[in-house]
């Protein structure tokens, strides 16, 4: 799996720092004393993600990777790891797009503290293959690999043959989606047509449509299938796909009918 991922340059000045209040309340929450709203137990909840990432990411390492110093002494509600692949990051990715826009200030800072966190492994990569790392590249590959599975489905009739390929797709799309989301959040110069957006969206739609069993379902189940806002997070970081759209009428459809496939929040 790698050395553990280390990132130099955490950017501890731009933190969002919990109020003394929020502390108080946070006590006064343990002892069972208050009530507190969603968005606020979302806060705290957010500021321990914060505290245990930037504890994975620390350059704070001691010899033994499993042992590094923690955050804080107070315990979190969210594991310190350690980091050697952005998957073991995942639900901080997951969490991401839900935070709203109430809390708009510790949203901003995890997705810098995710950038830095992927542009350090893309440098890892690089260093280990010679050669320059793309998420983009890493994307397009998955993606396409699993559309060439894709289209070879119909013609499987054996059902072990058929449970195997669709797990290929689906493993295949899995990493797709989460390489073209790791491409946004590093900020990569995508291909002006590089149509990643729209083979996400085809994955994530049909990935909705393999049910529990194994079978592949005529339709997608709707609780599979992310919201239209969550769409909306990927094209709005997607910079390719919204200068096309300023100036592509067709491209302008073709995104509103991909964003109308998926079900408001």
């Amino acid at each position: 799996m790698g050395n553990p991922l280390v990132v130099p340059n955490l950017p501890t000045h731009k933190l969002p720092r919990e109020t003394f209040g929020s502390r108080v309340k946070r006590f006064l929450a343990r002892m069972n004393l208050g009530s507190q709203s969603a968005d606020t137990r979302l806060r705290w909840k957010l500021y321990d993600t914060i505290q245990a990432t930037m504890a994975s990411l620390s350059p704070t390492v001691t010899l033994v990777a499993e042992k590094r110093a923690p955050a804080k002494k107070r315990k979190l509600s969210v594991p310190v790891v350690v980091v050697r692949h952005p998957y073991h990051l995942r639900h901080v990715f997951e969490m991401m797009p839900n935070i709203p826009d109430t809390l708009a200030a510790e949203r901003r800072f995890l997705e810098l503290l995710m950038t830095r966190a992927l542009k350090r492994y893309g440098e890892q990569m690089a260093l280990i293959k010679g050669s320059a790392f793309s998420f983009e590249h890493e994307a397009r590959e998955y993606f396409f690999a699993g559309f060439r599975l894709e289209k070879q489905i119909k013609k499987v009739n054996n059902p072990d043959e058929r449970f195997a390929a669709l797990q290929a797709i689906h493993t295949n799309y899995f990493h797709g989606r989460n390489y073209y989301y790791f491409a946004l959040l590093r900020r990569e110069k995508l291909a002006p047509d590089n149509k990643l957006f729209m083979l996400y969206a085809r994955a994530v739609y049909f990935m909705a449509r393999i049910d529990w069993n194994g079978e592949l379902l005529d339709k997608p189940n709707p609780r599979m299938l992310p919201s239209r806002d969550d769409m909306l997070f990927f094209v709005e970081r997607d910079k390719s796909v919204v200068t096309r759209y300023r100036t592509d009428q067709d491209f302008q459809r073709q995104v509103k009918s991909v964003l109308e496939a998926f079900p408001a929040s």
